[in-house]
């Protein structure tokens, strides 16, 4: 028989990645024995075609216009599904009258995560994640440029935004004042302005979100102490080399140690989705502009090596290849004026012996008659 399906936040899921097991356990439960999670988002094919013609057409709106809601698998050591992580956001939404879509504010527009856990329930998430729209990619100062995510157990029973969840809060994460200097850091504490629980900093200084090496961010307690890192994976084979190149599609690993607080782990997973965010959503590493073929030139292909990161501002540092030449070298050389050869000078006329004047002469003619 074909398998059913059900409706939750506007995703199909089928109900056999989501068997009902629904009781009375916590779902944080199923992470007290988790050591490692490999976590793999899914490419969708409207976004990537959607960014491809506006790649081809140098049009950078056209690729908003296909942005879709990612969706993540979160897998075991072993392979096992573990979790299913949806997204769930408006494509023109606004918070007041500023906008907050997808559309407009990509990647920081404001979403909620739904985490599902098949082994608990294939009706209800266990647990969402929400993220308010901000500023991004500018100094971390204000409120308005701090990136921050709340994490709370269970599905989301109120308005967007969980304030009628605010007793199922797990954790509050949130950037430090200038968001850690030239290494990005994330602080996390059980809620906004209450105890700190961890502290994720990333192992690289001021350059961060290139293709060719993994990225760690350590997860530390407050003293110190190692509790686990999260690692954005470099690609491993030509297959993943060309999803990097021409999707947001990312593969993370999440090791944490077996023995610390399932709440603290749910945090970590959170904190590796805002992470995401922040640096690797970013519609892939390389462009190709065809426009220039129509001006007789190659394409203009641009590379994106990394980002730059100092205080929470982000630069991206890429390079260009291709374009220019063709007919426009020629039309410059037309429009050069010839050199004109320099003109031989005029001989100038002989002067004419100036006549003394008559007072002279007729001192000279007295003289004369003197002698």
């Amino acid at each position: 028989s074909e398998p059913s399906f059900f409706c939750k936040n506007a995703y199909l899921i089928p109900s056999y990645i989501l068997p009902n097991m629904s009781d009375d356990r916590d779902p944080l439960d199923s992470l007290a024995e988790t050591e490692k999670l490999i976590i793999k988002q899914q490419v969708e094919a409207l976004e990537v075609a959607a960014q491809t013609v506006a790649n081809a057409l140098d049009m950078d709106a056209l690729g908003a216009l296909g942005e879709m809601a990612n969706k993540y698998d979160v897998y075991t050591d072993d392979g096992g599904l573990k979790f299913k992580v949806l997204e769930t956001s408006d494509a023109c939404g606004f918070s007041g009258c500023c906008p907050s879509g997808r559309i407009c504010c990509r990647p920081n527009h404001k979403l909620q995560l739904h985490v599902f856990l098949p082994e608990h329930s294939k009706e209800e998430a266990s647990m969402f994640i929400d993220r308010p729209c901000k500023c991004g990619q500018c100094c971390s100062i204000l409120p308005i440029c701090t990136q921050e995510m709340t994490v709370y157990r269970g599905a989301d029973s109120g308005p967007s935004g969980g304030e009628d969840d605010a007793e199922n809060q797990i954790a509050y994460i949130t950037q430090p004042f200038l968001g850690g200097g030239f290494s990005p850091e994330l602080q996390v504490m059980d809620r906004d302005g209450g105890e700190e629980i961890a502290t994720v900093k990333a192992e690289a200084t001021c350059c961060i979100a290139g293709i060719c090496c993994d990225h760690t961010f350590n997860v530390t307690s407050p003293h110190g102490e190692y509790m686990g890192k999260i690692v954005k994976e470099k690609p491993e084979n030509l297959a993943e080399f060309a999803k990097e190149l021409g999707t947001d599609a990312d593969k993370f690993t999440m090791y944490m140690k077996k023995d610390i607080d399932t709440k603290k782990k749910a945090a970590m997973l959170a904190s590796m989705h805002l992470l995401d965010y922040m640096f690797f959503e970013d519609e892939g590493a390389a462009n190709v502009n065809f426009m220039p073929i129509a001006e007789g030139s190659c394409p203009e292909i641009t590379f994106k090596c990394c980002d730059l990161y100092c205080c929470g501002c982000l630069h991206p540092c890429s390079c260009t290849c291709g374009g220019g030449g063709g007919d426009d070298g020629d039309e410059e050389e037309e429009q050069e004026e010839p050199e004109e050869e320099p003109e031989e000078p005029e001989e100038a006329p002989e002067e004419e012996p100036e006549e003394e004047p008559e007072e002279e002469e007729e001192q000279e003619e007295e003289e004369e008659e003197e002698g």
